[in-house]
């Protein structure tokens, strides 16, 4: 399904950030905080990794390392993945796809713009196909509700079998013999 949606129409702007020198201690008080499952990753204002939930559990709580003894910069995975605003969503969602990763930053301009999530892209597509559902619901609901008119072709409601030449004929789609007989 082509979609031609950019990235700027599902990011979210509000990006918690934190400079590399910042220990995972307080990042992850950053994460409670903001409620949020990760945190990009600063060198003098530019974004140059990302640090999430998992990395922490990964590297720190499963290793038993004092959080505030590790800098972001040595917990960060880098280089990071980036996006541009006006990139395709479904673009994005392919490369997420490929490298397996859950979340890319939106970069314009050597800034952090805004962060777009696998959920994200789902709730787009989500809505997207529930609003489909309902089109092919009233396109189907339109051709049963116009009585004579031909449909090219179906299974015929009275004997069963496949036919090109379908028509509505007191609420059932018929076959040619059907309606003569």
């Amino acid at each position: 399904m082509e979609t031609n949606i950019p990235v700027r129409e599902v990011m979210v702007r509000d990006v918690v950030k934190a400079d590399q020198e910042m220990n995972a201690r307080d990042a992850a008080r950053m994460m409670l905080k903001y409620d949020v499952d990760s945190i990009i990753v600063l060198n003098k204002g530019e974004p140059v990794g990302i640090v999430t939930e998992r990395d922490m559990i990964r590297e720190l709580v499963s290793k038993d390392i004092t959080p505030s003894e590790v800098k972001l910069k040595d917990l960060m995975r880098s280089p990071l993945i980036t996006a541009s605003p006006d990139d395709d969503l479904m673009d994005v969602a392919k490369l997420m796809l490929k490298r397996k990763i859950r979340r890319v930053p939106v970069v314009e301009n050597g800034k952090l713009v805004g962060i777009v999530a696998d959920v994200d892209i789902l709730a787009v597509y989500s809505e997207m196909n529930s609003i489909l559902a309902e089109l092919v619901e009233m396109n189907i609901e339109r051709e049963i509700e116009a009585p004579g008119e031909e449909m090219s072709q179906g299974i015929c409601e009275r004997c069963g079998t496949f036919s090109g030449n379908l028509k509505l004929i007191d609420g059932l789609l018929l076959c040619e013999s059907c309606r003569e007989s």
